[in-house]
């Protein structure tokens, strides 16, 4: 971990002194905006019942932020929570790890699992001593690649550096979306969440795709060419 901040710490001074010394501003990566308010409302034997509106407080500390906070049922009437945060700014992408024990929640275990090929923190975690499944992950969205030269590269090299990814920090200019789903640890729970989190998974590929989708075809409108071409 050590190393890693070591490795941010020097980044952010180098491009401290370009925007110093280079003279015009450069464009550094942004994380890409996802519409996750399009979530599917039904999947995999799944309704959603409830839709929370973001803490004022948390909205404020993370202004860039758009958060879908949803709970979601099915027939048996077990009931989990998913969050999906995406933002502009990668600093208000942020870390369950930070922000749930600051909030009063304790830790009683904590794994890492691999699902699909995806790293994900699963804890069990308690609030008011009642303990629920705590799972995050970050799937790899890529950053639209900034224009200038020296910005692109260092941010093609970054995306390769070993040690820059911890699945229970944010994805380090690799993602721009966080995954967090909550449910009740009750006996046989753990099943249900880990196949909740893989029907998830499915939905959330599909979101991506959507976006990927989407910029390609802006970039390729009349509308883009002209406004490129002036």
């Amino acid at each position: 971990m050590s190393s890693a901040r070591a490795s941010v710490a020097l980044i952010i001074l180098i491009l401290g002194a370009l925007f110093s010394y280079a003279g015009p501003r450069l464009d550094l990566p942004k994380p890409r905006l996802l519409k996750v308010h399009s979530f599917p409302r039904q999947f995999a034997g799944w309704t959603a019942v409830q839709d929370r509106k973001p803490d004022e407080e948390v909205q404020k500390a993370l202004p860039t932020a758009v958060i879908m906070d949803r709970q979601y049922r099915n027939s048996e009437g077990r009931a989990i929570n998913l969050l999906l945060l995406t933002a502009k700014e990668m600093r208000d992408i942020h870390s369950p790890a930070v922000c749930l024990p600051g909030s009063g929640w304790q830790t009683q275990s904590d794994k890492l699992l691999i699902l699909n090929g995806q790293k994900i923190t699963a804890r069990i975690m308690a609030v008011r001593g009642v303990p629920f499944h705590v799972w995050y992950w970050y799937p790899p969205v890529p950053y639209p690649e900034p224009k200038h030269p020296f910005v692109r590269a260092l941010y093609r090299w970054r995306l390769k550096a070993p040690g820059t990814y911890r699945p229970d920090t944010i994805a380090d200019l690799s993602s721009s979306l966080l995954v967090r789903v909550i449910a009740p640890a009750e006996p046989g729970s753990q099943e249900e969440v880990e196949r909740f989190a893989v029907a998830v998974q499915k939905e959330v590929q599909e979101l991506i795709q959507a976006s990927l989708r989407e910029s390609a075809a802006l970039k390729t409108s009349p509308i883009q060419t002209a406004a490129g071409g002036k």
